[in-house]
Order: C-alpha cells, then sequence, then structure tokens
C-alpha cells in the first residue's frame, strides 16, 4: 500500500479509512499531532518527537491512547506496511468519541488514535524560500501541537495565492514563526532565534539546527527579534521535519540573505548529514 490509515486498531489503506462522527477532532479540533520523516523504516528524531507528544497530551490533559513502547509497535507497524522507501509519518490523538459538549467527556472515555503514512521524499539539503509576513492572528498556546491549525491554513493560503511557500507570523512587531516552520536569522556568524515560549511550536527541527551551531561553535541567541531584522539579517533560515533547513531568498517582494553562504552551508550540511545517518537502511 502505498497509503496507509490506522485508527484505533485498524490498519488498511488510507482512502478507504473512516473515523466516527463524534471523534472530538472532528468538531472541536480537541487532540495533537506529531508527524517525522521517515527513511528505510526509520523516523528521524522519532524520541524528540514521542517526548513532544507526550508533552502536548499533557498540556491539552489528555489521556495517552497507549504507553510509548505500545505506540512505538502501532507506528513501526504502520511504517511496514507501506510500499515505499521514504515517507511522512504522522500521529494524532484526540480526546475521544462523545456527544459534542464543550466540557470533558467522562474520563472513562478512552482518547483516539489515528495514524497515517504518504509518500514524502527527502528534504532538500540546500533549498530555498521566498517568504511573506503576516499578522499572527493565532491563540497564546502555540507551544503545543494543537489539531486547531485555522489561522495557520489561512496564513498560508494568502502565501500560496502569491506564489510563495510561507508566511512569517509577527505578532506586535515581533517575528514568531511560520505558519508550519520555525524562523532564525543568521547575523554577525550567530544564529539567532525566537524563544521557546508560548508563542511557538519548539520544533525538532529547529532543536537540532541550535545543537548543530553549538557543535560548530556558532553563538546560539533565543531571543526575540523584530520584524525589521529579517530585511538587515545576513540569512534567513526556516525550519521545518518535512521541509529540513532552507533558506529564504526573498520576503514580501524584498531580496534578502546571501551575506552568510559559508555558514549556511555548513549548517545545512551538517542538518541533512545527520539525517541520512540516522535514517540509514
Amino acid at each position: 500500500m502505498n497509503a496507509i490509515g490506522y485508527y484505533n486498531g485498524t490498519i488498511g489503506p488510507l482512502e478507504k479509512m473512516q473515523i466516527p462522527m463524534l471523534d472530538r477532532a472532528g468538531y472541536f479540533g480537541d487532540g495533537c499531532y506529531e508527524a517525522c520523516f521517515v527513511r528505510n523504516g526509520k523516523g528521524f528524531a522519532l524520541e524528540q518527537h514521542l517526548d513532544r507528544f507526550e508533552q502536548s497530551l499533557g498540556l491539552l490533559r489528555i489521556a495517552p491512547p497507549c504507553s510509548r513502547e505500545e505506540l512505538k509497535a502501532i507506528l513501526a507497524r504502520c511504517v511496514a506496511a507501506f510500499d515505499g522507501n521514504e515517507a511522512l509519518l504522522y500521529w494524532q490523538c484526540s480526546r475521544g468519541t462523545a456527544l459534542r459538549q464543550h466540557n470533558f467527556p467522562e474520563p472513562s472515555v478512552p482518547s483516539n488514535l489515528m495514524v497515517m503514512v504518504t509518500q514524502k521524499t527527502l528534504p532538500e539539503a540546500f533549498g530555498t524560500v521566498r517568504l511573506m509576513t503576516a499578522e499572527d492572528i493565532r491563540f497564546t498556546m502555540c507551544n503545543v501541537k494543537t489539531l486547531n491549525l485555522l489561522p495557520n491554513v489561512l496564513t498560508n493560503q494568502l502565501a500560496a495565492e502569491r506564489g510563495l511557500d510561507e508566511a512569517i507570523f509577527v505578532r506586535d512587531g515581533i517575528v514568531t514563526e511560520g505558519t508550519h516552520s520555525n524562523v532564525h536569522l543568521l547575523k554577525d556568524g550567530a544564529l539567532v532565534t525566537h524563544p521557546a515560549d508560548r508563542y511557538i511550536l519548539p520544533g525538532i527541527t529547529r532543536a537540532h539546527l541550535i545543537a548543530i551551531a553549538k557543535r560548530l561553535a556558532v553563538p546560539v541567541y533565543e531571543e526575540p527579534f523584530a520584524k525589521e531584522a529579517l530585511f538587515t539579517a545576513d540569512e534567513i533560515l526556516i525550519s521545518a521535519s518535512g521541509a529540513g533547513v532552507r533558506s529564504a531568498t526573498e520576503i514580501d517582494g524584498i531580496p534578502v540573505g546571501g551575506k552568510a553562504q559559508a555558514l549556511l552551508y555548513a549548517l545545512q550540511s551538517e542538518y541533512h548529514r545527520e539525517l541520512t545517518e540516522e535514517t540509514q537502511a
């Protein structure tokens, strides 16, 4: 099968899977999710993704659908059923299946686990992107990988309609993150990125990038930066599990970056090396 679906113990072709109408993910977006790149049957940074999944469940007060080891076995089973070498592994947990009401269902109602495995090629090592900025219209629980992504969807659609790759959120003049990526600057030989607070999702690729920078003796500053800093930075980077680490060539129609190519290349090369080595056959 080239697209796998799983729901509460049932596995099969993705297009044939069905979910109950009363799953709280459907009418409240009441749940959280994770996704990682898979190659040769191995999920890149899988343990870190599982850590963040557990953190999101805890912040949302959702009971885990199973133990961590059981979840890993389910994910491995879904990946094994996939006919392909490279894929995106996605899983989500909702608060359960119950009649629509805002308060939580009874504790006896179990949470629901959904998994998808779909085709995804290895992220480009040295890809570039064209960006735009947009007002950050999200709430203040961005540190939870929630299913509530409507502001991200609407803003990303604006970028797509303009032929751009991503939109960067700006809240009160401060850059937070992209609609589906984290944002970073290279300036005067240092890496600058927004702190991991409630205004951004602490990306797994972001964590890898910070660790790589420190290993290469590149100073790292986790601090807020203004929108104007995007246009004076030596390089602008975005990072995400599905996209890897990419550099921006344009923001709001203005050319950017191109001033620290050697450092950019070193960071991108090291990330790509980690990804390929961890997912070797």
